[in-house]
């Protein structure tokens, strides 16, 4: 679980979606088939997908959470709890280290271990597994916490009667790479490092399996050089490796593609962990937010994970049953168990046809198609970006803007028009000091070696902010700081023009501050976005055709979606330009 939590955004579904199809343009038809669906998908092991499910413990619900009202944990684990199909498709439940170790109560933790037994889930918990020292310990950097502490949860584990199946090593690598200059190791010495919290637990639970969570900057040759430090210390790959995705990266599905790609090389299965955001203002948003990820990753990326991690550290959802409920959190194991989908397409001239089936062939009859064409030349189509979500504690100002190619370890060209920025609280007046550059530049600060000016507005009377950046060149802009309210629903929007060569180079923000410092930050991706080009409904043999819109332009990537339902998974097919 991170103690310093990052913050993630979502423009929109046309947002999350331009994303992955920049990542992969192509220049030739082409057909997008999504992965087999789990109940088929075979991992490097030959076993089948697993689930992992993590709701917060409430004591962790308090912390991260708190004064958010009362959690439904232990409702999870009572006589016909409302999750059946849930519970029966989740492999293995993550259970956080305080509760485990100080604050859960044996008649507590008897309850929810014996009914994880009774449902056939098996049990992991995450921990910092380092050794601390006076620098480097669980209140300074994540991943130190030791073996003592291991030892701990595996003792009070076994005296609830329960087994404990695995052991997640809480971002030793991020700990020990990127935290405080003291504590930071090489990878074999912090493969090393983590072997007295591994004997710990198995002095306990001999036959226990031991994986990894880990970011490691999003870079697959760093995550190689920890699976292979691994190996060489202890004489064992790990028994899994699951991605704590930074989704605040422009690119973020494109790299952790690329992560699988590595772990699986090495025979580790690979999981990658799915949540919302902490900026999500309700449960429904963040269940939203989360299907998102896992539809860009797994259908517009074509990832394909070993383990499909639910979990989450933020105040959302707090609701967790029933399943059956759109904003609790076991529905979005629901949703992963829907049919997988198969979506082929073909395009002659302005005739756009197809076919949508299950994965085992069987057509999906009246089922709503939408076609959107990406431009992958000209200037570009106006676009408002927007964000909503909650200022949150500790925040009396802001301000915002955008970064390009800085403070987002990302690269590549841009090229953007910024017509206005608004921030709104409870839906009242704009903010932001001379939203629309009415000024030029007045109250508002630029930096960075791309050239950045302000020119005449194309949409009409008034002024604009205009950049170019090559991958190489960074640009940043901040508003004028102006108040906000802690607590306080607001809604930021970004008016801009975005060049479709505009590839993974950074982001809008708003930055909340409470005097000189920082307290948050969120983001919303600088992508192009696409123009809407047609609608199809499949015949009863699954199959659709449909003209384009005259005004398509010639030279586009077009995106053929099918949304999914409460019974099927989303699907697309890319046909390139």
């Amino acid at each position: 679980m991170r103690r310093v939590l990052n913050n993630k955004s979502s423009s929109g579904r046309l947002a999350w979606v331009l994303a992955a199809v920049l990542a992969m343009l192509v220049t030739t038809a082409c057909h997008a088939a999504p992965p087999v669906p789990p109940s088929q998908t075979q991992g490097p092991s030959g076993a089948s997908k697993q689930i992992w499910f993590g709701p917060l413990d409430p004591w962790s619900w308090e912390q991260y959470a708190p004064g958010s009202g009362p959690h439904e944990f232990f409702d999870l684990f009572q006589p016909g709890a409302a999750w059946s199909r849930a519970a029966a498709a989740v492999d293995v439940m993550r259970l956080y280290p305080a509760w485990l170790e100080s604050y859960a109560l044996v008649s507590q933790l008897s309850t929810v271990l014996s009914d994880l037994a009774d449902r056939g889930i098996a049990i992991s918990f995450e921990n910092g597994p380092l050794p601390e020292s006076a620098q480097c310990n669980a209140g300074t950097a994540e991943g130190f916490s030791g073996p003592d502490s291991e030892l701990r949860i595996a003792r009070r584990v076994q005296a609830a009667g329960a087994t404990l199946a695995s052991m997640d090593l809480e971002h030793p690598y991020d700990a020990a790479t990127r935290g405080p200059l003291p504590c930071r190791m090489t990878p074999s010495q912090i493969a090393n490092s983590v072997r007295a919290s591994i004997q710990a637990v198995r002095s306990v639970f001999p036959e226990v399996k031991v994986g990894s969570i880990e970011t490691a900057g999003m870079d697959a040759d760093e995550v190689a050089a920890w699976l292979d430090a691994y190996r060489q210390a202890t004489g064992e790959d790990l028994a899994y490796f699951h991605l704590d995705a930074d989704y605040d990266r422009p690119d973020w599905a494109a790299r952790a593609k690329r992560i699988e790609d590595v772990v699986r090389s090495r025979g580790v299965p690979f999981g990658i962990i799915y949540t919302g955001a902490q900026s999500d203002a309700t449960d429904a948003a963040w269940i939203e937010h989360a299907q998102q990820r896992v539809v860009e990753y797994e259908v517009d990326t074509g990832g394909n994970p070993d383990h499909a991690v639910f979990q989450s550290w933020h105040q959302h959802p707090a609701k967790l049953l029933p399943e059956t409920a759109a904003d609790a959190f076991t529905h979005l194991i629901d949703l992963y168990l829907r049919q997988r989908t198969r979506l082929t397409a073909d395009r002659d001239g302005a005739t756009l046809r197809g076919v949508l089936t299950t994965t085992d062939q069987t057509p999906l009859a009246a089922a709503a198609l939408e076609v959107l064409a990406l431009p992958i030349d000209g200037p570009g189509a106006v676009h408002t970006y927007t964000l909503s979500g909650t200022v949150p504690a500790g925040s009396h100002a802001a301000d915002v803007g955008y970064r390009i190619n800085t403070e987002c370890d990302c690269s590549g060209p841009a090229t953007v028009t910024l017509y206005r920025a608004e921030f709104r609280q409870d839906g009242g007046s704009n903010r932001v000091p001379n939203a629309n550059f009415g000024h030029g530049l007045d109250q508002w600060g630029v930096w960075g070696s791309a050239l950045t000016q302000v020119v005449h507005s194309d949409l009409g009377p008034g002024s604009a902010v205009q950049v170019g950046a090559t991958a190489s060149q960074d640009a940043g802009l901040n508003s004028g700081v102006f108040p906000v309210e802690p607590g306080a629903p607001f809604t930021l929007a970004f008016t801009a023009r975005v060049q479709p060569q505009t590839s993974h180079s950074g982001y809008f923000d708003v930055v909340f501050l409470d005097g000189d410092n920082e307290v948050d930050r969120m983001r919303i991706p600088i992508t192009s976005v696409a123009v809407p080009a047609g609608h199809a409904e499949t015949g009863a043999d699954g199959t659709f055709r449909l003209m384009l819109a005259p005004d398509v332009p010639a030279k586009a990537v077009l995106v053929i979606r099918f949304e999914g339902d409460e019974k099927s998974w989303p699907a697309a097919a890319t046909i390139g330009g």
